[in-house]
């Protein structure tokens, strides 16, 4: 029979109420401490049991997709914004800082963002949108001769792990100081009349980029 004629039944009334409280501490314990969380951590922070949580989640990748799908948009968005922004340099700082502080606010976000192995196929699809356009903010920057001519496309994500990391050790003295990191590297980005110091060693390429974030987790 058809999925029209047989439309899946809503949830009872209880077993939403638990998909819901499951979500709320998944996304706290995640945005705290990254998404290698226990199934059972989540369930105790959740207040019901682990079968309960499997039940709803039968792995941890399928409450990853429920989590930060709607996460990665908002940065998909912010980049085709970004994109939009006819100044180069304004349109690069949009981006910079506003995907750099979600990743720094959210620990969980900045691995999934970061790495192909967290999620399943609609996070992978979004997190594959956002790079290119990534890439052309950064190009048109360069072009534009507002920011570094040797800044590379993945220098920016790892600046934006070392923020959050900076973020993660700080938050508990001082939450907003991840913003004045933000404020001395957007500094060192730009271009200056007089010249910028040469990079010492080369960019990251393509596969140490993924060798790196994979060696993180």
């Amino acid at each position: 029979m058809s999925t029209a004629e047989n439309p899946p039944r809503p949830l009872r009334v209880d077993a939403e109420r638990n998909r819901r409280r499951i979500l709320a501490a998944a996304a706290g314990l995640f945005a705290e401490r990254g998404v290698d969380v226990s199934m059972d951590d989540i369930a105790a922070a959740a207040g019901v049991g682990v079968g309960t949580v499997y039940r709803r989640f039968p792995d941890r990748d399928v409450l990853i997709e429920a989590l930060f799908e709607d996460k990665l948009a908002r940065i998909a968005k912010f980049a085709g914004e970004a994109l939009d922004i006819e100044d180069p340099w304004e349109a690069f700082v949009t981006f910079f800082l506003a995907s750099a502080r979600l990743q720094a606010q959210d620990r969980g976000l900045k691995e999934v963002l970061l790495s192909a192995d967290r999620g399943r196929e609609r996070v992978a699809a979004i997190r594959n949108t956002i790079r290119p356009v990534a890439v052309q903010i950064l190009q048109r920057a360069k072009d534009a001769g507002v920011v570094r001519e040797d800044l590379e496309t993945f220098d920016i994500p790892m600046m934006q792990v070392a923020v959050s990391s900076v973020a993660e050790i700080t938050r508990d003295v001082e939450p907003a100081y991840f913003e004045r990191l933000l404020t001395i590297l957007l500094d060192g980005l730009a271009r200056r009349r007089e010249g910028t110091a040469p990079m010492s060693v080369p960019p990251l390429d393509v596969e140490q980029f993924a060798a790196a974030m994979s060696r993180r987790h």
